[in-house]
């Protein structure tokens, strides 16, 4: 695991945040096929008491050996409690949504958090967007378009759900960026945790089923996987700027065709494959464009 900072104000660097970024989105892409294995079985409320619970024995005392007692302080608990319920009512959503929809096609719809992701950072963060950044942005939505296609079997009910975490997903990294003035990374992470860890022991007695020894193991690589996840993209959004990052949420979707391909024998489509040309192309750009301009600042 990365390190335990500390450190209040964010630092500005974009490839160490797209290198944290894209190990998050792969942990996100194992817990998302996780989740969709469980909800078969156990409730979100279930999954979330684990992903909670666990996440709280192994970060607290890391973080406390690491940095001391201060990591669990803060002087904005309202706003870390904020964070944590908005995230978790993202994460509920999106997995209620699996259980109707294949986990390509959640995926997909999922990146509308992205085209959320960099609107909001204009009024809330005043980032500045470029025309050029705005335009790869919406070549990326383009291929997710290209990849569901109206009409498609995610244009369900369910798919309103998935629609509804990416908004909810959007407003919790904008929290991240600007509670990242003050808080360390793990801080944050940790109030995530237990805030997933209230919301789902209140919640999960009254929908519980009975895991089996199996099904406790995977209930905790879920909750260990999700950690982690949650762990690099916060540190990512730490230390580069929302419209940077937003893009490279899009590799998720080659990473859950594979995975689901592998479990569930989904065979992706040739629309699959352009749309995701497409969005892997804007992300690039994004790159491009961002080292383009620092060299440019630099010279």
């Amino acid at each position: 695991m990365a390190n335990l900072e500390t450190s209040g104000s964010p630092r500005d660097n974009p490839l160490l945040g797209i290198s944290h970024m894209m190990v998050g989105v792969l942990a996100f892409s194992i817990m998302d096929a996780l989740a969709k294995w469980l909800v078969d079985d156990f409730s979100v409320w279930q999954i979330l008491v684990f992903r909670g619970v666990i996440a709280l024995f192994i970060l607290v005392p890391l973080g406390v050996w690491r940095n001391g007692y201060s990591v669990l302080h803060t002087a904005r608990p309202g706003a870390l409690i904020m964070r944590g319920s908005i995230g978790i009512g993202a994460m509920f959503l999106f997995f209620m949504s699996l259980r109707d929809l294949k986990l390509a096609d959640a995926t997909a719809l999922g990146f509308s958090g992205a085209i959320f992701l960099t609107a909001f950072s204009v009024p809330f963060l005043r980032e500045h967007v470029g025309i050029r950044r705005w335009a790869a942005v919406l070549v990326g939505f383009i291929g997710v378009l290209v990849i569901v296609r109206p009409g498609s079997s995610a244009f369900q009910p369910a798919a309103l759900l998935t629609l509804g975490a990416a908004i909810l997903y959007a407003l919790m990294m904008i929290m991240t960026r600007k509670l990242a003035q003050t808080e360390s990374s793990v801080t944050m992470v940790i109030y995530h945790s237990f805030v997933a860890a209230i919301i789902g022991l209140i919640a999960a007695p009254f929908f519980w089923t009975d895991p089996g020894w199996i099904d406790i193991g995977f209930l905790v690589a879920a909750a260990i996987v999700g950690l982690t996840a949650q762990f690099f993209t916060t540190l990512a959004f730490r230390i580069a700027p929302v419209a940077v990052l937003a893009p490279f949420d899009y590799t998720a979707l080659l990473m859950a065709t594979v995975i689901g391909f592998v479990i569930w024998e989904e065979v992706p489509g040739n629309s699959v494959w352009a749309g995701a040309t497409l969005l892997i192309g804007s992300g690039l750009y994004i790159l491009y464009r961002e080292v383009k301009l620092r060299r440019a600042q630099a010279n």
